[in-house]
């Protein structure tokens, strides 16, 4: 069904106007994580782009909110089980985007840190993970989403390009 996956989790719209990325939009890299949950995809509809991101996160990285010129998209993963639960935002300039992330994880993802063409922010999570990776966008795309598993936290990762 176009727009969305078969999880509900809305996906992404028909292109309604002139775009400001080039590029189709597709997953890209390696999914990193573990394999419970189910699966989701969010993503920026063209020509919209992500301004603003909002964390869940304690031991691991319960929830990830973004927030695009249109709106806010599904919430991947959950708001956290624990009253002790962190919220953190940050919100990007104009001219900034996403190029990438660093990861720690094993079952779960266990710390993320977002990077931009301009800084990075984080890192958000607990000090666990039994894998590191770095997952960057190609020369000349930004990251318009993210993809994977969730459930009550991020199970998996992946990035979506544009």
């Amino acid at each position: 069904m176009l727009g969305r996956n078969p999880d509900g989790v809305r996906a992404e719209k028909p292109n309604q106007g002139p775009m400001r990325r080039t590029a189709e939009a597709r997953e890209y890299g390696e999914q990193c994580g573990g394999e419970g949950g189910v699966p989701y995809r969010v993503s920026a509809a063209p020509p919209a782009v992500i301004r603003k991101v909002t964390v869940w996160h304690r031991v691991y990285v319960d929830g990830i909110q973004l927030v695009t010129d249109d709106g806010a998209l599904p919430q991947i993963g959950g708001t956290g089980k624990h009253k002790d639960v962190r919220i953190e935002s940050f919100e990007l300039a104009e001219g900034e985007f996403i190029t990438g992330l660093s990861l720690h994880f094993w079952n779960y993802i266990d710390r993320v840190t977002f990077h931009t063409n301009l800084r990075s922010y984080g890192p958000y999570g607990g000090g666990g993970g039994r894998v590191s990776k770095e997952l960057r966008a190609p020369p000349g795309r930004q990251v318009v989403g993210l993809a994977g598993r969730h459930w009550e936290f991020i199970d998996s990762i992946q990035l979506i390009v544009g």
